[in-house]
């Protein structure tokens, strides 16, 4: 008895809350032998949709769809009429809120370096512009104290021609889900270490939980000690965030739940 080769189908994870392009859509070959709820472990990784959250439907030839509902069924079953080129599309049944946003990377978590730890390597790029003395390891290069003074120059320009003011309502990198108030501005000593010396933060705190803190920062405090957290502004837990003035909108942006949407208004 001769076993069913397996089948080259398109796996598709639609944006759920977006309607834009898909999160997924990748080439993956599958075995008509196996389960339904086998297909789901094995998507598993591929979607980062848990199985029990999945939800599968296949696209027929005349364009409709149909659920794989029957976990126990076989992939290969003369129901689901799979064949090369078929799409399968996953659907995320978890509410919007349990859900990975993969695409917004302020909001997973980043490991950072120590930059005394760094400085001591001797296979990073910073050792190797100390060897080509390029940078600031370049002898008629600026002091750290000029950079430093113009990044600040540079900072206290953006901040007086943008208007930003504390109290102000704004939004962060042209985005509509990050809008917030201005609760802080000023250099905070330590944070980005000497890359950011000299540099001015506005502190926001974001109306929804899609920020990095509750308004404290980890600083250098240097000599090799472990970081400081500092309370910079009060905020609830995920709102706080601390942005360059180049990606603070100051405007009329109102918090989204206070949002009216007219009826009568027609799509464009």
């Amino acid at each position: 008895m001769q076993t069913a080769p397996d089948i080259a189908v398109l796996i598709i994870v639609p944006d759920n809350d977006k309607n834009g392009k898909p999160v997924l859509s990748a080439e993956r070959r599958i075995t008509p032998s196996w389960s339904i709820g086998q297909l789901k472990s094995k998507l598993e990784p591929v979607t980062g949709i848990p199985s029990s959250s999945q939800k599968l439907r296949c696209r027929k030839l005349d364009g409709s769809w149909t659920s794989l509902d029957d976990e126990h069924s076989q992939v290969g079953d003369a129901r689901w009429s799979l064949r090369k080129g078929s799409e399968i599309e996953v659907l995320d049944t978890r509410p919007p809120g349990a859900r990975q946003d993969f695409n917004d990377l302020s909001s997973v978590e980043k490991y950072q370096m120590p930059e005394s730890q760094y400085e001591q390597l001797d296979d990073s790029v910073l050792a190797w512009k100390r060897r080509q003395k390029l940078g600031r390891f370049d002898p008629n290069a600026k002091s750290a104290e000029e950079l430093a003074k113009e990044r600040r120059q540079k900072d206290e320009h953006d901040i007086k021609t943008k208007g930003i003011r504390i109290g102000d309502r704004c939004r962060l990198g042209s985005d509509d889900g990050r809008r917030g108030v201005v609760k802080h501005i000023g250099e905070i000593v330590g944070l980005g270490g000497e890359k950011e010396a000299g540099c001015v933060w506005i502190g926001i705190e974001l109306d929804e939980p899609v920020g990095r803190n509750d308004g404290s920062v980890r600083i250098e405090v240097g000599g090799g000690a472990q970081p400081e957290v500092k309370r910079v502004f009060e905020a609830k837990d995920k709102c706080g965030v601390f942005a360059r003035p180049e990606k603070v909108e100051i405007g009329d942006w109102p918090p989204l739940d206070d949002l009216e949407i007219d009826e009568d208004m027609e799509e464009i």
